[in-house]
């Protein structure tokens, strides 16, 4: 599997800041479990996901994004 966290930026329907995004790409099995942290912290409000999708192969992606605009100086995972 591969895992990457990247920022969205803001856009005309999301203005102000971004927005955090953490793609999980190429797994298998289907069932998995994604959870945002900030610091030890575990972050379970604001968090949306896209269902797990299939991609042609027997393997599959998710998308999760933090509804929270990220914070300067704190650690996100």
């Amino acid at each position: 599997p591969s895992v990457s966290i990247s920022l969205v930026p803001p856009s005309s329907s999301q203005p102000g800041p971004g927005r955090l995004l953490c793609s999980v790409m190429d797994f298998y099995p289907a069932a998995i479990q994604v959870r945002w942290f900030q610091g030890q912290q575990e972050l379970s409000e604001h968090v949306v996901a896209t269902d797990v999708v299939p991609n042609g192969d027997w393997t599959y992606q998710l998308l999760v994004l933090l509804e929270t605009p990220p914070r300067r100086g704190l650690s996100y995972s």
